[in-house]
């Protein structure tokens, strides 16, 4: 590998490493915490490990299939598998692209069951409707682009329905974590309902920053610029947003 890939790569690396570990460290402790409550609080955190758990594996996917695209000089990052061309970096796009969805479709139903006792208003029915159209939509493009059947050119695909059904209904959901946690901390006379309500607060504002962010390179992208550095900015903001859940909500729910 060429002294330029190598330059490339492992910044990148370093960089996902940190990102996976904290994402790890997360779906862990999320995972003992739920073994050891009941009640509400058991869904939620049944809600965080699950969607750490899918987000690891969505982004290891992603970092694995970028660095194979780099390796090969080729966007779709190709390998043979029983002799068949497998385009590994386009399928790991759709399939985090897919990830992000379910999570944050997770997220929707975490605040329910936190802040409505498990009831959904029509505001939840309407952004899990989105969510769930979104990821209908995603679907017949993750294996047809992998195989070659046909392929979108990337300019193209980001910009398609399902993706602007995730800005919509991940916003929303995003709008709606940060409402909730001010009005609850506000709200809140002990100091660790305090705790966690300002944690959840301050992950909302981070994943507000990461669609922000998001936003601003598909914007970019489509103008053939190379706005790399911000999607370097939403993962930091996700790193974020992962430590205040971990620190200020997931260590601080009490065992019952």
């Amino acid at each position: 590998m060429g002294a330029s890939k190598m330059a490339m790569l492992a910044p990148m690396w370093v960089l996902m490493a940190l990102w996976l570990t904290i994402v790890a460290v997360s779906g862990v402790l999320a995972y003992q915490k739920w073994q050891k409550t009941t009640g509400a609080i058991r869904a939620q955190l049944l809600y965080l490990w699950m969607g750490a758990t899918i987000v690891f594996v969505g982004d290891l996917l992603h970092t694995i299939a970028f660095t194979v695209s780099t390796y090969t000089d080729n966007p779709t990052g190709p390998v043979t598998i029983l002799g068949r061309i497998f385009e590994f970096r386009t399928f790991a796009m759709f399939f985090d692209a897919l990830v992000f969805m379910v999570y944050y479709a997770l997220w929707a139903l975490f605040i329910v069951s936190r802040y409505q006792d498990g009831k959904r208003s029509s505001y939840d029915n309407v952004s899990l409707g989105l969510a769930v159209t979104a990821m209908v939509l995603i679907l017949p493009g993750v294996v047809p682009n992998a195989l070659g059947v046909y392929t979108l050119e990337y300019n193209i695909a980001i910009w398609a329905p399902h993706i602007i059904l995730f800005i919509v209904f991940g916003v929303m959901t995003v709008w709606k974590l940060i409402r909730c946690s001010r009005h609850a901390f506000k709200q809140a006379s002990d100091p660790l309902t305090q705790t966690q309500e300002r944690a959840l607060s301050i992950a909302g504002i981070g994943f507000a920053f990461s669609f922000l962010f998001f936003t601003l390179f598909l914007m970019l992208t489509t103008l053939n610029s190379e706005p790399g550095i911000l999607m370097v900015l939403k993962t930091f903001a996700y790193m974020i947003a992962f430590f205040y859940l971990i620190k200020g909500f997931i260590l601080s729910t009490p065992e019952s």
